[in-house]
């Protein structure tokens, strides 16, 4: 600590502060954190104090139309600003990516106050950041902008909140983290002193964190060219107003002041040209849980819920804003938990609001905040050791700390058509999205047109990836599981991701279902092959779109012609079947002949080139075999039989696995092709071969009994060659290919089974009830009867 507090640079403070900080001069820096109750609260103070005629907040440029829609009285935080870049030059990267990130505001947002109060007061308020597309191009791949989350956010703090000196700092001050030191120097302590101690305090901590942050760090995140950026438009308004207000993430503040008044400083900022309609920046409702840094937003406050209520009390002037918060959520947490469980008594929370001011005061706080109030409810609201059965209290507490609010625009907000078609539906259907809480709907989409309707639109839903819809019981037609169910249940929820990827595919529609079509159509004109063509023919069944079915079934002709990856085909056509069986149930008028008779002829060329089938792919064949033989039996597609049978003999032809020769040769004698005396012949052939021929049997008899499990039934003969197999087999390949055999026989019914059984024991001259009255003979005595047996052989 005392290598960082030299007096060097508490001089620079001093100097930061004296250029930044002065109602006399023709600029008054304020730094905030984002998100900071108290950064708000101040503000709004100084704004009063020093009564700019100009000001000027941290945020891309390119947002500038919507101010005035953010301050409308019917648009209600939490609110975002959504950019999007379609990044069609390559200026990014050659690979010629899509961009998105997210700018939220809640009330107690140090911008959108600056920009509410200066709307207010008719004063021009104007963003002075680089465009969007211009802080991606800044940024080198992995930093800033481009980091690699799911979620880029613009007012990212981990500047001001991760480095050497923050590390030192908390560990000098004898804190948990970043949050709780910012919580008790800043927000507790921040609101008890003057607006001008604050922001000196502010600029000493922005200062110290940015001494300790590598200059090529800074260039690396693009953080050098936006300040750049930002001080010429300072430079520009200067000379336009007497008084300006500059609101800015701190981190920025020392080096915006330095910048502003440097005269060598280039005159423009160089931008890049871009074609029309490649970014978008549109305003949309957001939600407290999304703004919540614990959820994975970097640059938000922790628990939304607690600091908006700590904002308002701070609002009415109360002193003792943090201490009837903190005992607003304990009652509230109390309450919840007796609803729950009932075990939680008055006394607990007397006993939790204690511990509460007592811990503020061990830890030398002026008043109780999140930590404490977490840390009593530990003590004081979990009976027992914590751990996943005793966790409820805390979990409860936290939902109420972040709160569930969902924000909303006004009727003027430029909502993008298809977000706009979002809501109507949500509307028309009776779905609740005014919260952030996952609902269940349970749809019966036989019986209802209302509920199959609902059900198309969470199917398109999912299409989109928005993340709004998931269905978590009900037929499921792209793995062909669970067709028996007749009811859909779904749950829903509405995030502001679920808005953001809405506006994502903006540009491929202006409704949901055009959106969906739009991108259907593209995507069955990529290179694909059947087995993805017709999933994706059946998400379309699923969502009802069956104007663009001509064009797509045309699509998918072309690419079962042209696919050669047989199990691929075999997978499109039982998908095609499949989807030709529900069209009574789904009720609708989708046309699959075509397409299946296409996929069938494609598996059948394909056919003789079968033979050197692997071990696993067995299976798949003979079910492709039996689809296939089951198909060409219907009056549509008996046209095709010769050429099925004709193929099928042909790869007998070849020296094929034996499963699949069974498999073949069932089907040949089910249609009249074969004798039973001739399959007798074959498996008899099979017992006179080598002794890896003679084991193969077993996979033989698999083949035959998945396709012509009757042959065992017709006379005696059968029987007596099975029989005969399993003489000719020792112990040891007996057990080796009893696996096979058990498999074999599982095709059978139990019905079935019971008349092998009786077949078997005729057989070998046993009847009726004396096959139940055999006694069981002890392992013993037939170990014993088995050694004498070989060593009689043996002798003889």
């Amino acid at each position: 600590m005392d290598e960082i507090l030299r007096s060097e640079e508490m001089d620079q403070i001093e100097e930061v502060f004296a250029g930044a900080f002065s109602y006399d001069g023709r600029a008054v820096y304020f730094p905030v954190r984002h998100h900071s109750p108290a950064c708000a609260y101040h503000l709004k103070k100084v704004i009063e104090g020093y009564d700019p005629d100009c000001i000027l907040v941290e945020g891309p440029v390119n947002a500038n139309e919507l101010l005035e829609i953010m301050t409308q009285e019917d648009t209600r935080a939490p609110i975002a600003i959504y950019y999007s870049y379609r990044d069609t030059k390559g200026y990014v990267s050659e690979e010629k990516e899509d961009y998105k990130c997210y700018y939220p505001f809640l009330d107690y947002s140090p911008e959108l106050v600056a920009v509410r109060e200066g709307m207010k007061r008719g004063v021009p308020v104007e963003f002075i950041d680089l465009p969007y597309r211009e802080m991606l191009i800044a940024s080198e791949k992995g930093r800033g902008l481009l980091k690699p989350e799911e979620k880029n956010n613009y007012n990212d703090d981990y500047l001001l909140s991760r480095n050497k000196y923050i590390e030192q700092l908390v560990a000098k001050a004898g804190l948990r983290s970043f949050d709780e030191l910012w919580e008790k120097y800043f927000e507790i302590n921040g609101m008890q002193e003057s607006s001008s101690q604050f922001v000196r305090h502010m600029l000493a901590y922005c200062v110290l964190s940015r001494h300790h942050s590598k200059e090529a760090d800074l260039e690396a995140e693009g953080c050098l060219s936006r300040e750049a950026y930002m001080a010429e438009r300072i430079r520009k308004k200067e000379k336009e107003y007497k008084k300006l207000l500059i609101v800015t993430g701190g981190f920025h503040t020392p080096a915006l002041v330095k910048l502003s008044r440097d005269k060598n400083s280039p005159k423009e900022y160089p931008l890049h040209a871009v074609e029309k309609g490649s970014e978008g920046t549109y305003l949309m409702a957001y939600s407290m849980e999304a703004c919540d840094s614990l959820n994975g937003y970097a640059s938000g406050m922790p628990y939304p819920g607690y600091y908006q209520d700590i904002y308002e009390e701070a609002e009415k002037q109360n002193p003792k804003a943090f201490e009837e918060t903190a005992l607003k959520y304990l009652v509230a947490t109390g309450g919840a938990i007796r609803k729950k469980e009932g075990g939680l008594s008055a006394y607990d929370e007397i006993c939790a609001y204690s511990m509460l001011m007592g811990l503020a005061s061990l830890r030398g706080k002026e008043t109780p905040g999140i930590y404490e109030l977490f840390d009593s409810v530990l003590s004081c609201f979990v009976k027992g050791e914590y751990g996943p059965s005793t966790e409820m209290p805390l979990r409860i507490l936290k939902e109420k700390l972040t709160g569930n609010g969902v924000g909303s625009l006004c009727k003027n907000a430029g909502t993008p058509p298809i977000v706009q078609d979002f809501e109507k539906r949500c509307q028309e259907f009776k779905l609740n999205i005014r919260q952030t809480l996952p609902s269940e709907v349970t749809l019966e989409i036989f019986a209802s047109d209302r509920h199959r309707a609902i059900s198309k639109f969470f199917y398109q839903m999912e299409f989109l990836n928005t993340g709004f819809a998931v269905k978590t019981k009900g037929p499921n037609l792209r793995t062909k599981r669970d067709k028996n169910l007749i009811r859909e249940i779904w749950k829903y929820k509405w995030s502001s991701q679920v808005v953001a990827a809405l506006i994502d595919v903006s540009v491929s529609g202006a409704s949901i279902a055009e959106a969906c079509t739009t991108i259907a159509v593209k995507k069955m004109k990529e290179e694909m092959n059947s087995r993805e063509g017709t999933l994706l023919l059946t998400q379309m069944y699923e969502m009802g779109m069956k104007e663009q079915l001509p064009g797509i079934l045309y699509r998918m002709e072309g690419i079962l012609c042209n696919d050669g990856d047989f199990f691929s085909l075999v997978e499109a056509l039982s998908g095609l079947i499949m989807l030709e069986e529900q069209n009574r149930l789904y009720r609708t008028e989708f046309e699959f002949k075509g397409l299946i008779g296409s996929a069938g002829d494609r598996i059948i060329f394909l056919l003789p080139l079968m033979s050197g089938l692997k071990e696993e792919d067995i299976l798949p064949a003979m079910t492709a075999l039996k689809t296939l033989y089951q198909l060409i039996q219907r009056e549509e597609y008996r046209e095709r039989q010769e050429l099925f049978y004709e193929a099928l003999k042909k790869l007998l032809q070849e020296e094929v696995q034996a499963g699949l020769e069974g498999c073949i040769r069932g089907i040949l004698y089910g249609s009249g092709l074969s004798e039973v005396s001739e399959i007798e012949r074959v498996c008899y052939g099979y017992m006179a071969g080598t002794h890896e021929k003679l084991i193969s049997g077993a996979k033989l008899f698999r083949g035959l009994f998945f396709t012509a499990r009757d042959l065992v039934f017709v006379g005696d003969s059968f029987i007596t060659m099975i029989d005969s197999f399993l003489e000719k087999l020792s112990e040891e390949d007996f057990m080796a290919i009893l696996p096979e055999l058990r498999m074999a026989f599982g095709y059978f019914t139990p019905r079935e089974i019971d008349e092998i059984a009786r077949k078997a024991a005729v057989h070998h001259g046993i009847e009726g009830k004396e096959l139940l009255a055999l006694q069981e003979i002890s392992p013993f005595i037939y170990k014993y009867g088995k050694e004498l047996n070989d060593t009689i052989l043996e002798k003889m």
